[in-house]
C-alpha cells in the first residue's frame, strides 16, 4: 500500500463521523451559519487561509502550493426543507430541515480531500481553493460567491466537484463531458378574464378554459417544436383560480418550470411560452401577465478537463469503476 493509500485509509475512519455531525445540524440556504463555522474551523486547523461570509455564508479555504495554476474544489453547505423520518441515530436536530440531497456527504468528502492535500502542500505545483457555497438548493448561492470575488485572488482556472447520485453503485464514479444537469427556469402566468355568474358565461370571459388551452399548447412545444434529440421539459406544477363552484373567476394563475440541457432550446422555449400565452389569451378576449425567471443555466462539463479527470481516476481505480454513464 502506497503512502497516499495509507493516508486515505486512515481518514476514511474519520469522515463518517464528520458526515454524521454535519447531518445532525442541517441549515437552509443563506442560513448555514453553524455549518459554515464548522467547515471554516476544520480548514483553519489544517493551516489553510480561510475566508468566511463569501456571498452571504460561503466559506473559502486556500491551500497555497508552489507557483502554478489554481484549481477549485467545490461543495454545498445547505440542506432541504424536509422533515427527516429516517430514524437513524444521527437524525436531524433541526425540525423541518434535512440533508436529503447528500450535501453532508459532499462536504465531508471535500474536507477529507482538503486534509489529504494539506499533507502535500510543499510539493503542490499550484494552489487549491476549497469553495463551500451557500444556497445551492434554492439557487443563487454560486452567483453570489462569484459576485463576491470567490474565483479571484488568486484567479481560478478550473473547478471540479462531485454529486452523490442515487442509482450509481457504491464505489463507482461517473464522469461525463458536455451537458450533465439541466437548466432550471420558473414562470408564473396570470390569465385575466372577466368574472361572472356560472349561469351566464356569455357575459363573462372565463379564464379557466383558456388556461386549459394554454397548458395543452405548452406541452406541444417540446413534443412538436423541439428536436427530440435535444431533451427538454415544460411542466405546470400549480394552478390557482376560482372562489366558488358557480362563479366564473376573474383570473387564473399558472406556475411552471422549464428544464433543458441546451441553451438554444432554453431560449426558444421561453420565446414560445411568451408567444403562446399572449396569442391564446388575446384570441379568447382575455389578457395575461407573464413573469419568467431564468434561474440557472445547464451544467456543461468542459470536455478537456473531464477527459483529464477521467484519466486520473482510471489510474487510481479499477477501470470498470469509472464510466461516462
Amino acid at each position: 500500500m502506497s503512502q497516499l493509500d495509507q493516508k486515505i485509509a486512515k481518514i476514511k475512519e474519520e469522515l463518517p463521523e464528520l458526515r454524521k455531525e454535519l447531518h445532525r445540524f442541517p441549515e437552509l440556504g443563506f442560513q448555514e451559519y453553524r455549518t459554515a463555522e464548522k467547515v471554516a474551523e476544520y480548514m483553519r486547523a489544517l493551516g489553510f487561509i480561510v475566508e468566511t461570509g463569501i456571498g452571504g455564508t460561503g466559506v473559502i479555504g486556500l491551500l497555497q502550493g508552489k507557483k502554478g495554476p489554481v484549481m477549485a474544489i467545490r461543495a454545498c453547505l445547505d440542506a432541504l426543507a424536509v422533515t427527516e423520518q429516517s430514524g437513524v441515530e444521527y437524525v436531524s436536530q433541526n425540525p423541518g430541515v434535512m440533508h436529503a440531497c447528500g450535501h453532508d456527504g459532499n462536504m465531508a468528502i471535500t474536507l477529507g480531500t482538503a486534509k489529504i492535500l494539506a499533507q502535500y502542500q510543499d510539493v503542490l505545483k499550484g494552489s487549491v481553493k476549497f469553495i463551500f457555497q451557500p444556497s445551492e438548493e434554492n439557487t443563487g448561492g454560486a452567483a453570489e460567491v462569484i459576485k463576491a470575488g470567490g474565483l479571484k485572488n488568486p484567479d481560478v482556472g478550473a473547478i471540479i466537484t462531485l454529486h452523490n447520485w442515487h442509482g450509481i453503485p457504491q464505489g463507482n464514479i461517473v464522469v461525463k463531458p458536455g451537458p450533465v444537469l439541466a437548466s432550471s427556469d420558473l414562470f408564473q402566468l396570470e390569465i385575466i378574464g372577466k368574472a361572472g355568474h356560472g349561469a351566464w358565461p356569455h357575459l363573462a370571459v372565463d379564464p379557466i378554459p383558456i388556461a386549459a388551452e394554454v397548458i395543452s399548447a405548452f406541452q406541444h412545444i417540446v413534443s412538436r417544436e423541439v428536436d427530440p434529440t435535444r431533451p427538454a421539459v415544460v411542466s405546470i406544477g400549480r394552478i390557482e383560480g376560482g372562489t366558488a363552484e358557480n362563479i366564473i373567476s376573474e383570473s387564473v394563475a399558472l406556475y411552471g418550470t422549464v428544464r433543458t440541457l441546451d441553451e438554444e432550446v432554453r431560449i426558444f422555449i421561453q420565446k414560445r411560452i411568451e408567444e403562446i400565452a399572449r396569442g391564446l389569451t388575446q384570441a379568447a378576449r382575455a389578457t395575461c401577465k407573464l413573469t419568467y425567471h431564468r434561474i440557472m443555466p445547464p451544467v456543461n462539463n468542459d470536455v478537456q478537463l473531464t477527459a483529464f479527470v477521467a484519466e486520473v481516476l482510471r489510474k487510481a481505480f479499477s477501470g470498470d469503476k469509472v464510466t461516462s454513464e
